[in-house]
């Protein structure tokens, strides 16, 4: 069962540290990226994504960037040292890993590292599982 434990200005404090971290250069250029190049073409496969972006490619770079941020964050949040609650209703982890999961299993398998970005992949499972439980329970509606 999930703690739906209120969180604490620590939690608060580091969930800053993080969007800070994430919007400074080169994080931001990397999520810049990955929104305007990267996730429209929707490369499907590891191979695509390897043709498209080789190892030593900007690309490629930017999509290390991202998956490394995101395995930290799942750290955090995985550990209890980040409150989930407030991550997800903050931040929007599926994308990133729908975009990058195939690349990361390729990866595990061609490494023989099985646990390489488990805690990216854990948050995205986590977030869904999350989502699922907590759509619509608002009793506000968003403006318009």
């Amino acid at each position: 069962m999930v703690s739906l434990k209120k969180p604490t200005k620590e939690d608060a404090k580091l969930m800053l540290e993080l969007e800070t971290l994430l919007l400074m250069e080169p994080n931001y250029r990397a999520i810049y990226w990955f929104w305007r190049v990267f996730h429209p073409q929707k490369l499907g496969t590891s191979e695509e994504i390897r043709k498209t972006y080789p190892p030593t490619s900007e690309g490629q770079r930017h999509l290390d960037r991202i998956a490394a941020f995101w395995e930290s964050a799942g750290a955090l949040v995985k550990n209890g040292l980040l409150n989930e609650q407030l991550f997800f209703d903050r931040f929007l982890v599926k994308p990133y890993w729908d975009g990058l999961k195939q690349s990361v299993f390729s990866d595990r398998e061609e490494t023989n590292e099985p646990r390489l970005s488990e805690n990216f992949e854990w948050l995205a499972t986590r977030e869904g599982e999350w989502r699922a439980r907590t759509t619509g329970k608002s009793k506000t509606k968003p403006r318009r």
